[in-house]
């Protein structure tokens, strides 16, 4: 009984940090002014080659069907490990995702493609005139206002953490180099994912940095928490 209630909670703390995701993600950056001759967010506004729905669909449904995958194909199975390692995954994405979220809401970055996305009304008298007071005047409110939310990437943090989460997870499953390619393999994919952030002009390289970092940061952290949960409760982590 005791197993079942800790399960319920789990999952209704999961359900409540997968809710303050929606609620920070609608939250509208801190307005920050810009100088004139700022040629780093004059870059044309391009749709994303990545995008959200293949972003959530691929790096959170992915790594779940291989931890089953997984399980399935281990000897000896541990249905609870089998829990532990995939509320820890849904647990550590959502409270990355919410740091990123902070993140953009109290830095307000202006984005590479800033000018082009948000058309502010200005008329700059100098180049190194510093602009605090403006409106965007693109009538796609969402494009205009997601244009200042540049730091830190959000698509850098899901895919690092996604990608090294699962390589830890997968990382004492077998011993051979075909599997050290099989590991690389996957990493490319939010490598690649990473890169276009930058060549889409949807952020700054520093911002695809940071976000890297969170995620691959989150991600060490929730391995580590399930190697110390599974260790505690006498479960074999590789089952």
């Amino acid at each position: 009984m005791d197993l079942y209630k800790d399960i319920v909670l789990e999952t209704v703390s999961v359900l409540f940090i997968g809710l303050l995701v929606m609620v920070t993600s609608f939250i509208e950056p801190i307005p920050q002014g810009f100088f004139c001759d700022d040629n780093t967010i004059k870059y044309p506004y391009k749709p994303s080659t990545v995008g959200k729905s293949f972003l959530c669909l691929f790096y959170l449904l992915l790594p779940n069907v291989l931890i089953c995958l997984k399980y399935y194909t281990t000897r000896s199975k541990n249905i609870k490990n089998l829990y532990v390692n995939i509320i820890y995954f849904w647990l550590g994405s959502g409270l990355a995702q919410i740091t990123v979220n902070l993140g953009k809401c109290y830095v307000g970055r202006l984005r590479p493609h800033f000018i082009h996305a948000c058309k502010p009304n200005i008329d700059c008298i100098s180049q190194d005139e510093y602009i605090t007071d403006y409106m965007c005047m693109n009538p796609e409110i969402s494009i205009a206002n997601d244009s200042r939310a540049s730091f830190p990437s959000g698509h850098a943090c899901l895919a690092f953490y996604s990608t090294v989460y699962t390589i830890l997870h997968l990382h004492d499953y077998k011993k051979s180099v075909a599997w050290v390619i099989i590991q690389f393999s996957t990493f490319i994919p939010a490598w690649y994912t990473a890169l276009t952030r930058i060549t889409d002009n949807m952020h700054h390289y520093t911002d695809v940095l940071a976000g890297s970092i969170i995620g691959t940061s989150f991600a060490i952290l929730m391995i580590y928490e399930v190697k110390i949960r599974t260790s505690l409760e006498n479960i074999s982590p590789n089952s």
